[in-house]
């Protein structure tokens, strides 16, 4: 009779703890996905929520990797070291629309200030990354010696308005298909970004240009959102464009040699 009421208190102290325990636990999942963390703005573009944060928002909100920069009221994403403008963010398509600031900033030429294609992309890995939509081309800037005249790819620059100095060419790297062994003697590489072109291929700059303002898309659904929504252990991932909804398909793994796993079907 005397031990009952010291065992009552403990165990109500017991379940306070565990209480405490378990609302800080789910603070701490909705934090880190963004749930508690009230959405910033910056300019056009609002909502900034999970996974985009944006600079000086609370710590645990939003991915460190994915820090938006508010400048002139202007919304920026750092990308190598290179400053993007920041044109749309879709959440239900899983996509930021990016094109490079020389474009929109330097409004005589629209040149690109940075060096961003495939080969680049290759060293942005990690769980988190970014992912470059399909079907993209490379837009790359030469400074040439001399002007060229033999290859109808190379876009003068200099003629669409701009005084850069030299000659400035675009050449727009279709499929892979303009290689460095395609540079002319006297060439050099400029900067190079991404253009969602859409027609021909005898273009002017000023299509060029428009393609370049209209910027690239990149995604965090095959990695962020798979990885959220999925788990780790997923064989298919995918956007149901008619629902809207992430699809994931379970990955039937097996276990050999102790840390090899394969897929079991195989």
């Amino acid at each position: 009779m005397i031990l009952m009421p010291s065992f009552h208190r403990c165990s109500q102290s017991a379940v306070s703890i565990m209480v405490i325990i378990i609302v800080v636990f789910q603070q701490s999942c909705s934090a880190k996905h963004g749930q508690s963390c009230v959405p910033s703005s910056c300019g056009n573009i609002g909502n900034i929520s999970y996974p985009f944060r944006l600079k000086g928002d609370s710590r645990g909100c939003g991915l460190r990797r994915y820090e938006l920069d508010c400048v002139n009221n202007v919304t920026l994403f750092t990308l190598f070291s290179g400053k993007y403008h920041v044109l749309d963010i879709n959440y239900t398509g899983y996509q930021i629309q990016l094109t490079d600031a020389g474009v929109v900033e330097d409004t005589a030429c629209s040149i690109p200030r940075n060096f961003l294609n495939q080969r680049s992309l290759s060293f942005y890995d990690g769980d988190d990354r970014l992912t470059l939509e399909e079907n993209i081309s490379s837009t790359v800037f030469l400074n040439c010696t001399n002007p060229v005249t033999d290859d109808p790819r190379y876009v003068d620059v200099n003629g669409g308005g701009c005084d850069s100095g030299g000659n400035i060419y675009a050449v727009l790297n279709r499929n892979r298909e303009f290689t460095f062994t395609d540079i002319k003697a006297g060439c050099r590489l400029k900067a190079a970004t991404f253009a969602n072109w859409t027609h021909g291929r005898n273009v002017s700059y000023a299509d060029i240009r428009k393609w370049l303002h209209d910027g690239f898309r990149m995604s965090w659904l095959s990695t962020v959102a798979c990885r959220d929504l999925c788990g780790s252990d997923f064989s298919l991932c995918s956007l149901n464009e008619t629902t809207g909804q992430v699809q994931c398909e379970a990955l039937n793994l097996c276990y050999i040699f102790e840390d090899i796993r394969v897929n079991c079907g195989n």
